[in-house]
C-alpha cells in the first residue's frame, strides 16, 4: 500500500520498456509510481514512428528466445485486456545467402524453439515475393507468425492499464536526483520526493543521465526511420508484403509493410554510417540529406517497384552497448536498482516480456528466464 509518498517500485522513464514495467507492477498488485520527463509515447526517444518488427526468428542468440516467447504472450494479453490491436501479423523474412550468417542464425533459431517457417528457394521468393530485387543465391526464411508492432498504441494500451491497476503516473517530470543503497530508493523531482523499496530503471537514451556512478558503457546513436512509395501501392500492404531483414552483401537493411498510408518504412542495416551523439539532447535537428542516404542507397538496390526518395523520415535514437546485447538485471553495485537498457536497436519486440522480467527482479529478488548475457555486470573492469 502507498504510504504518503512511499511506494514498493518507481518505475523511471514510461517508454517502451517501462510502461511494460509499469502495467505489469501494477497488475501484481505493488504500489508503483512512474515518472517520465515527457509525454505518453512522445517522440524524443526510441519508441515512436508507428510500426516496429514482431518475430521470433532470432539471429541474436538463443537467450533472447525466452525473452520474446514472454514478451508474445504479454502483447496478446495487453491486447485483450485493452481492447486494442496491437500486433498485426504480416509475415516475416530473413532474406540473404544460404551459407550466410543471417539465414544460418534465423533457421537455427527456429528449429530450436519450435516456430513455423519455411525456407523459400531463390526461386520461389522471386516468385512470392517480386516486390525484392532478385540478388543471385539468395533465400529467405518466412516466418508466418511475424509482423508489425504499434509502439504509440502499445505503450500508451500498457499506460492505461497501470493506472487502472492503481499506478500513479508522473509525465512532464525530469528526475533531478536518484539516491539508492541497500534500504531502498529515493528519487526527487522539481517538485517532490518519492521513496521506494526498488527502482526500475529503463530511461532508454538517457540511461547514464541517472546513473553514473555505474559506469555502463553505452553510447547513443542517431537514427532514421523513412517511408518511401511507388506507383502499385497496394504490391505493400501487410497482407503481400512481410516485414523483413536483409543482408546480401552490401545491400543491407530492413522493412516494414505499408501500415498506415505512409508507405514502406525502410531503416538501412547496422553496416551503414550513422552519426554518435554525446548525449541524447543532440537529437533535436531536422532530418538531412546525409541522414537519409543509407536508406535511399538501400532502397535504390533493394526495391525497383519504390521510387528511392523518401517521402517522409525522422529522427530516432539507440542506446547501445559495446557486444550489441541488452542490459537487463540488477548490478552487484546499485542491489536496488533494476536495469532496462541497451537495447541497441533491437529490443521493442521483447518490451513486454522484458517489463515483466525487471518486476519479477523488484518484487522477487530473481528471475526464471536466464539472464547472465544481458547482465550489467559484464562491463566491469572493460574498456568502453
Amino acid at each position: 500500500m502507498t504510504i504518503g509518498n512511499t511506494y514498493d517500485i518507481a518505475v523511471l522513464g514510461l517508454g517502451a520498456m517501462g510502461s511494460m514495467a509499469a502495467w505489469r507492477a501494477a497488475a501484481r498488485g505493488a504500489s508503483v509510481i512512474g515518472i517520465e520527463q515527457y509525454g505518453i509515447a512522445h517522440d524524443r526517444g526510441s519508441s515512436h514512428g508507428g510500426s516496429r518488427i514482431f518475430r521470433k526468428t532470432l539471429f541474436e542468440g538463443r537467450e533472447y528466445i525466452p525473452l520474446v516467447e514472454r514478451a508474445h504472450t504479454l502483447w496478446q494479453r495487453l491486447e485483450a485486456e485493452s481492447g486494442t490491436t496491437l500486433l498485426r501479423r504480416s509475415g516475416g523474412l530473413c532474406i540473404g545467402p544460404r551459407d550466410g550468417a543471417l539465414i544460418d542464425d534465423a533457421l537455427r533459431c527456429a528449429e530450436e524453439a519450435d516456430i513455423e517457417h519455411l525456407l523459400l528457394e531463390p526461386d520461389e521468393l522471386a516468385a512470392r515475393y517480386p516486390q525484392h530485387a532478385t540478388i543471385a543465391g539468395d533465400v529467405a526464411v518466412l516466418e508466418p507468425g511475424a509482423g508489425v508492432l504499434d509502439p504509440e498504441a502499445a505503450i500508451t494500451a500498457a499506460l492505461r492499464r497501470a493506472e487502472a491497476g492503481g499506478a500513479q503516473l508522473c509525465f512532464q517530470t525530469p528526475v533531478t536526483a536518484l539516491r539508492h543503497d541497500e534500504g531502498g530508493v529515493r528519487v526527487e523531482t522539481a517538485g517532490d520526493t518519492f521513496h521506494t523499496r526498488r527502482a526500475i530503471v529503463a530511461t532508454g537514451a538517457w540511461f547514464t543521465d541517472l546513473l553514473p556512478g555505474l559506469a555502463l558503457p553505452l553510447r547513443v546513436q542517431r537514427s532514421l526511420l523513412s517511408w518511401f512509395t511507388g506507383r502499385d501501392r497496394e504490391a505493400y500492404r501487410p497482407e503481400v508484403f512481410p516485414v523483413f531483414i536483409r543482408e546480401s552483401g552490401t545491400v543491407d537493411g530492413w522493412g516494414i509493410p505499408d501500415v498506415d498510408g505512409r508507405g514502406v518504412k525502410v531503416g538501412a542495416g547496422p553496416t551503414a554510417p550513422k552519426a554518435w551523439l554525446d548525449h541524447a539532447r543532440d537529437n533535436d535537428h531536422p532530418v538531412s540529406e546525409s541522414d537519409l542516404r543509407p536508406a535511399e542507397e538501400f532502397c535504390r538496390t533493394a526495391f525497383p517497384g519504390l521510387s528511392p526518395r523518401a517521402v517522409a523520415a525522422a529522427a530516432c535514437m539507440n542506446s547501445k552497448t559495446p557486444d550489441g546485447d541488452f542490459v537487463i538485471g540488477v548490478p552487484s553495485g546499485a542491489p536496488a536498482l533494476v536495469l532496462a537498457g541497451g537495447m541497441s536497436g533491437h529490443g521493442f519486440k521483447h518490451a513486454a516480456g522484458i517489463g515483466d522480467i525487471t518486476v519479477d527482479l523488484a518484487l522477487d529478488g530473481a528471475c526464471e528466464v536466464p539472464l547472465d548475457r544481458f547482465s550489467p555486470d559484464r562491463f566491469a573492469g572493460k574498456e568502453s
